[in-house]
């Protein structure tokens, strides 16, 4: 995990990687992509998610959502953080680094 100071400073940094943002405006489970190495996951606050700005600056097909059913109460960040994080790691066959 990295911190950065601001938007700006993150998009920098990440270069060409691809970036998957976790929303629950998602268009897509965060289970359909097929991750590479060095794919970035990025997830907003508990309380108000990713603001618009930055969620919308993200392609379509790069929002993703967890599958939650329509009555249920939405996950705490650090459950949705493993989730996610577990399935890429999945994908990528457990192999260090990822």
């Amino acid at each position: 995990m990295t911190t950065h100071p601001d938007y700006p400073a993150f998009l920098a940094a990440m270069g060409e990687r691809r970036i998957f943002a976790l929303t629950t405006k998602g268009s897509r489970p965060h289970t359909e992509p097929r991750y590479q190495d060095q794919d970035v996951l990025l997830f907003g606050s508990e309380t108000s998610g990713l603001p618009d700005a930055v969620r919308n600056a993200i392609p379509e097909s790069q929002r993703i959502r967890i599958p939650m059913q329509a009555q249920a109460r939405s996950m705490n960040l650090s459950n949705a953080v493993a989730v996610v994080s577990y399935e890429a790691w999945r994908q990528l066959d457990f192999v260090d680094g990822c």
